[in-house]
């Protein structure tokens, strides 16, 4: 997630009172965040760390930080990430022959990005301007509504049948579309390959737990403006990990 963390520039400036100040200039940080689920469905923040950008040498250092708090190759069954090259370059390096779960919803979501809309049926009876609104907005809802139904197969077997049904169907209208569905699709099964309860496993395959704690950051971050140091973002970050990491436990403990 991006923040905006305000680093003194050294220079001493003298206020509306005449009281010496130092001076700061506002940056754009990236809060790299790792966030682990157990097979019995409670999750934690297990580290999270500020860098100047998501390069492969920021996350090997992330993933660095991570070995040295015990998760490993050996305690680690799944990495799930939103596709990030760094990230999976860093892999190699740190947790290598883990399988690595590329997030069904992102990858659903970006082939919005792809539309070419070929041989959009227009309604005769509206303006063609507003005719080619309403037939792109039917095509998006349909094609991603089509790709999640891909991944509502009983196992690895019939989401592949059913990929090749979405294929099938797009391949004519949306070339560019099915050409991404395709890129890295093996990689958005890669929880198939270990075990985990059945009735969780919608927890593995998406980064949705860590993207509704960054809404919340946000929410937070919206409230206070740019970060003014960046301990104060490493607090906040601290705070709200706590409290969800407290509200999981509960919920743990309050199951029969």
């Amino acid at each position: 997630m991006w923040v905006k963390i305000a680093y003194p520039t050294g220079e001493i400036t003298d206020d509306a009172r005449g009281r010496h100040r130092q001076a700061k200039r506002q940056q754009k940080r990236v809060v790299l965040t790792a966030l682990g689920v157990w097979p019995d469905g409670h999750w934690e923040i297990v580290h999270w760390q500020i860098a100047s950008g998501e390069t492969a040498e920021t996350w090997k250092a992330f993933f660095g930080e991570l070995s040295r708090k015990g998760i490993t190759e050996q305690t680690t069954a799944l990495v799930v990430s939103d596709g990030s090259k760094g990230l999976e370059s860093a892999l190699d390096h740190h947790l290598y022959g883990v399988p690595h779960q590329r997030c069904i919803f992102h990858k659903i979501k970006q082939l919005a990005d792809h539309l070419v809309f070929h041989d959009l049926p227009l309604e005769a009876t509206e303006p063609e301007d507003k005719a080619q609104r309403k037939a792109k907005r039917h095509r998006k809802k349909a094609i991603l509504a089509d790709a999640s139904w891909v991944y509502d197969g009983d196992g690895e077997a019939d989401i592949r049948a059913r990929a090749e049904v979405f294929c099938a169907t797009w391949h004519t209208q949306e070339p560019e579309a099915v050409a991404n569905f395709l890129i890295d699709f093996d990689k958005t099964l890669s929880y198939c390959e270990v075990y985990f309860p059945q009735s969780r496993v919608s927890l593995i395959r998406t980064t949705n737990l860590l993207e509704r704690f960054h809404k919340e950051m946000r929410r937070k971050q919206r409230d206070i403006g740019m970060f003014q140091s960046a301990q104060g973002c490493d607090v906040l970050w601290y705070l709200l990990s706590m409290r969800e990491t407290a509200k999981q436990r509960a919920a743990v403990h309050s199951r029969p």
